[in-house]
């Protein structure tokens, strides 16, 4: 007959009792063990009953000798088969029991959160009041604001001079011309208005105090019968309460209305008087460079003199003026000349360039005039000094000298202490204001390969020869194949060789030639014309 045991051990023989292994356990008399169930352990032999798994671990298989720590994101009670998954509006840590709620003031609408800076700040407007909060619990009461992480319908009271809406996330400030004196405004039109003709000068006015007297500002004139009117195009006003507005200077433009201050033109144009109304005013070289053949593609104007290609540009147009065309940077290379009467261009289509690398504006006698303007050629004034307008010069004694048009020319050339003028009728001439040149006049620019003035002596203090002239010194640049450099019969510095900057050759036998001492043009000591 089989022996009969005690709890915690088992016998399925006659002469001794055996004890039940870890994670097993039995009642007593027992033939055999079983194993704890899940959610159960025992960690010693000879149990006779087996542990629930504590509060913040889990056992999931049968017969198991330990608990296992609840993973984070969940929570396990007493007893737990598995980790349970926090909900939303908490978080769980390892080795929790319970979830904690996530603080008032934040929310998740999230599951399995494991700490509690994945808690959601609650929304700016928005109020979270309870812990635990799985959403918003509404909006931001009216004369109140919330920013980000409020608790309370009432997180802030909407200050004065400044107005809450329901689900404010700051407060807004009391329009101009009005204020508000107390705090806890819900709209606008809570805010009061400034007595009639006062106003303020800016939002959120607090008292009624701040307003005042109805003033003018920058961009308007104060008008004592009308108040303030705003500045035409051409003129502007920095000033509040101005009595006037005033005209933009010259070689500046404004083409809006209300200014308080002018737009400089390009640096190589100009204007004829103050007040101009809009940028075609500025009187300057303008060039259109497009990245497709017959100017199509994406085209560009340029109005300055600083002009290398950082492009690929396959068409040209000169919109105004003439512009030289260069297939080196730095205006060097092979050039050509293009005018505004010649029209679009394609680059191929332009003998010696075959590709453009850069361009420059000839300003000398198309936009100002060089000595006494014989060789004045521009379009760019068909009226005289006084406003006068010009007649065709068709009509004219000098008809068979000038161009037939009716802008400002010297023609006759040969008395050089004219200026550019025109015929005002068949008998009567008036001078014109042509401005002088001054670049390439007083400084050179680039390598000084268009500078035109009458520099006639080097940095060595040497007398320059005359460039038609082979004594002392033999040399190849003659004209009139270096007419495009300025090389003619007479002795100023040039520079048709291309580099450096502009030089001569000497009269003294032992000095062939010298560099002269010719400022170099820059915006800071020049300005392109002389009015």
């Amino acid at each position: 007959m089989r022996i009969e045991c005690d709890a915690g051990s088992y016998s399925i023989t006659t002469s001794h009792c055996e004890d039940c292994p870890v994670g097993h356990f039995s009642d007593d008399k027992a033939a055999s063990c079983d194993p704890c169930f899940p959610g159960s352990y025992t960690p010693y032999t000879g149990s006779a009953m087996c542990r629930p798994a504590p509060a913040g671990h889990y056992v999931d298989s049968q017969g198991a000798s330990e608990a296992v720590v609840c993973t984070a994101g969940g929570y396990c009670p007493e007893g737990s088969v598995a980790p349970t998954d926090c909900p939303a509006g908490h978080y769980c840590e390892e080795g929790v029991a319970v979830p904690a709620p996530c603080p008032a003031g934040t929310y998740s609408d999230l599951v399995a959160l494991v700490e509690m800076e994945q808690c959601i700040q609650c929304l700016a407007g928005k109020y979270c009041e309870q812990s635990g909060s799985s959403e918003p619990t509404g909006d931001c009461s009216a004369g109140y604001y919330c920013p980000s992480g409020s608790s309370s319908s009432e997180q802030e009271l909407s200050p004065a001079g400044h107005y809450c809406p329901s689900g404010a996330a700051t407060p807004t400030p009391c329009p101009k011309n009005t204020y508000g004196d107390i705090t806890g405004l819900q709209s606008y039109d809570q805010c009061a208005p400034c007595p009639q003709g006062q106003e303020t000068f800016e939002e959120g006015s607090t008292s009624l105090d701040q307003c005042k007297e109805v003033n003018c500002s920058p961009g308007y004139y104060k008008d004592h019968h009308k108040g303030c009117q705003i500045c035409p195009k051409g003129t502007y006003s920095e000033e509040e309460n101005a009595a006037t507005c005033t005209k933009c200077p010259v070689h500046q433009y404004n083409s809006v209305e209300g200014s308080v201050q002018c737009m400089k033109c390009p640096d190589t144009a100009f204007t004829w008087s103050e007040g101009t109304d809009s940028f075609s005013g500025c009187i300057g070289p303008v060039i259109e460079a497009c990245s497709g053949e017959d100017m199509t593609g994406t085209c560009d104007r340029y109005y300055d003199d600083n002009l290398n290609v950082t492009s690929r540009i396959l068409s040209v147009q000169v919109i105004k003026g003439e512009f030289e065309l260069f297939n080196i940077t730095n205006h060097r290379g092979y050039f050509t000349k293009l005018t505004e009467t010649d029209g679009p261009m394609n680059v191929a289509d332009i003998e010696s360039i075959g590709v453009l690398r850069s361009f420059s504006p000839l300003i000398n006698d198309v936009f100002c005039s060089l000595d006494q303007g014989w060789k004045f050629h521009g379009s760019i004034r068909s009226t005289s000094k006084s406003g006068k307008a010009c007649i065709n010069w068709k009509r004219t004694p000098l008809a068979d000298k000038a161009a037939p048009n009716h802008y400002c020319q010297n023609p006759d050339g040969t008395d050089l202490a004219d200026k550019p003028f025109c015929y005002i009728s068949e008998t009567e001439t008036e001078e014109c204001d042509i401005p002088t040149c001054i670049w390439n006049m007083d400084c050179f620019t680039g390598i000084g390969a268009q500078y035109r003035g009458k520099q006639a002596t080097t940095d060595h203090n040497k007398n320059c020869n005359n460039w038609n002239s082979d004594f002392p010194h033999p040399h190849g640049y003659h004209s009139p194949e270096y007419n495009w450099a300025g090389v003619g019969d007479h002795r100023f510095c040039r520079n048709p060789s291309e580099e450096g900057k502009p030089w001569c050759y000497t009269t003294n036998l032992l000095w062939r030639w010298d560099y002269c001492t010719i400022a170099r043009c820059s915006r800071d000591s020049f300005d392109f014309y002389r009015f």
